[in-house]
């Protein structure tokens, strides 16, 4: 006896949209304002505040890849000979 498969479904990569560096601070600004405002209200969601600072990590690592292409174009070029 033959089983089979259905195949699977292919997966769909969710893109980030491009946001200007001055949008990606304030979207990093507004979760970490979102997280501390979970922490102070009645119910204290931390599982909430966390994944706002989740966010907010995220919103800084993309401000840094986004930084390392111009700090080495910036950096001096190294001489092989030393």
């Amino acid at each position: 006896m033959k089983l089979f498969f259905k195949p699977k479904a292919a997966k769909t990569e969710e893109v980030m949209p491009t946001l200007t560096l001055s949008d990606l601070c304030s979207e990093a600004a507004d979760h970490v304002a979102k997280a501390r405002l979970s922490l102070s209200d009645d119910d204290n969601d931390a599982d909430r505040a966390l994944l706002h600072l989740d966010d907010a990590i995220l919103c800084l690592r993309r401000l840094f890849d986004h930084g390392r292409p111009a700090a080495a174009a910036r950096a001096p070029a190294r001489s092989k000979a030393s």
